[in-house]
């Protein structure tokens, strides 16, 4: 919380009762001149949100019974006990919405660049799946991250308006709802020019049903030492994209619901009682077998998979004719993402030539790698599954690889660590995260994510299994290579 905040908090929680005590004797028209300053303050200084909605009704009738010179709770002992219990469920509620949804300060930046960002709308000619609408082309709402070189430039809000909305819409909220994340400041400015020198390129594919852009504390840092991030938002299988002709596109819940359906359910259920019966690897593999390959995250995988290299074919053409021309070095081109964007990572790793390495933060492997060998530099980030949670990766990357396959884990974390939401959302059993605190998670996975690619693709020498004396909750390994 901030500063004014937490004053305006102790001002309402405490003043009340303090004027209706006999031992009041502050001069009430000064207080109540201090407490509108502050309230002013506030808001001028740090921004209205609605989270303190409870605290402001409070301050209100405070300043109303200042001026009057009334006391707050006054009557008889009945009415005061009501009162009193009234305040005390409001105060709760003032106290604990500032803080489960806080605004919240993203990392600063540790790498020698400044930050800047663009949208570019892609439109394709390849066929939409998605929608029912005949003829309906595959569009993308593509977000490039780059250096910048920073002139009066000013930073961009938190998330655009298509992601805030869908963001709403998910969880059957308000359209203004997240309005308050207007307060939160970016380390990204707004269409800045792009800094001096040729770039290597990251594709970055989010988690399903995601805001796209919701990874500010990771994409920001990789960017800062030097990468341009295409953050690819997969229309209509994240919480909502914005495109440049002010057009939203939200997450297709009719598409969902008619292919993520009982079918898929019953395929889960099947194979996880199995798993469960299983008594050695052999018989593990058989019962998550058909889960990894035909669960409709595979599909979702693949389709994917095709977003990414949609975006690699248009990259000679921005490199010739768009505000990153001359800037982009198309030979050095990885690929990560998060948790079903992990996945889609891998898989494009697997059929694309022109993508050197790749990374997979937190996401099962649905589809074919099942059935072949990993060929290029590739490393699995995970959080610390809870130990009934069927380990699908194991079989998944069963077959193994000939280059180099990191294999690491961050105890204590969660799947929801790798985003911004434990820092949107400041309560674990909503948000997901571990117990870890989020800051040392976005540190450890963005110096594993630089590491790997400066090795990868700048071939700058580094040593990723030295990060474990420098990270105790860090489990890393170097699988055997696979001839």
């Amino acid at each position: 919380m901030r500063i004014f905040e937490i004053i305006l908090l102790i001002i309402s929680t405490f003043f009340p009762f303090y004027i209706s005590t006999r031992n009041y004797r502050l001069n009430k028209k000064t207080v109540l001149i201090l407490i509108i300053c502050i309230l002013i303050l506030h808001l001028v200084l740090e921004g209205y949100r609605w989270q303190m909605f409870p605290s402001y009704l409070i301050i209100l009738i405070l300043v109303w019974c200042l001026y009057k010179e009334h006391n707050f709770f006054k009557g008889r002992w009945i009415r005061k006990i009501v009162s009193g219990i009234t305040f005390i469920i409001v105060m709760l509620f003032g106290w604990a919405m500032p803080y489960i949804l806080p605004v919240f300060d993203l990392p600063a930046t540790t790498g020698k660049y400044n930050i800047g960002s663009q949208y570019i709308h892609l439109k394709t000619n390849q066929e939409e799946f998605i929608t029912s609408k005949a003829g309906d082309k595959r569009e993308l709402n593509i977000k490039i991250w780059y250096p910048a070189i920073i002139n009066n430039d000013e930073k961009e809000p938190y998330l655009n308006e298509g992601e805030r909305l869908g963001f709403a819409s998910k969880y059957g909220l308000p359209k203004s709802t997240f309005n308050y994340l207007d307060n939160v400041k970016t380390n990204t400015y707004n269409s800045p020019s792009v800094a001096k020198g040729n770039f290597p390129v990251l594709i970055f594919s989010h988690g399903y049903y995601s805001n796209a852009s919701g990874y500010y504390a990771l994409i920001e840092e990789i960017v800062s030492h030097g990468y341009i991030v295409i953050n690819i938002n997969h229309t209509y299988e994240s919480t909502g994209s914005l495109f440049s002709n002010g057009e939203i596109k939200l997450y297709n819940k009719v598409y969902d619901r008619e292919h993520n359906n009982k079918e898929m359910a019953e395929m889960i259920w099947n194979a996880t009682e199995n798993y469960k019966k299983a008594t050695n690897p052999k018989e593990q593999f058989n019962a998550v077998e058909n889960l990894i390959r035909n669960y409709i995250a595979a599909e979702i995988t693949i389709r994917w998979s095709k977003d990414i290299s949609l975006v690699i074919d248009e990259l000679e053409k921005w490199n010739n004719s768009s505000f990153l021309a001359e800037h982009i070095n198309t030979s050095k081109i990885g690929v990560f993402g998060h948790s079903q964007g992990g996945s889609a990572a891998g898989q494009a790793l697997l059929d694309d030539k022109r993508i050197k390495a790749g990374i997979n933060i937190d996401g099962v492997q649905w589809g074919p790698m099942i059935d072949t060998i990993m060929t290029k530099p590739f490393a699995l980030i995970t959080s610390e599954w809870d130990n009934s949670h069927p380990n699908l990766n194991v079989h998944a990357y069963h077959n193994g690889s000939s280059s180099d396959f990191y294999n690491s884990k961050i105890l204590n974390s969660g799947h929801s660590n790798f985003m911004d939401i434990p820092l949107m959302i400041n309560l674990q059993f909503i948000n997901e995260a571990g117990t870890i605190n989020p800051n040392r998670v976005y540190k450890l996975t963005t110096e594993i994510v630089l590491q790997f690619f400066d090795m990868y693709l700048l071939d700058t020498p580094s040593n990723l299994l030295d990060l474990k004396t420098k990270y105790p909750e860090l489990e890393i390994e170097l699988m055997e290579k696979n001839q």
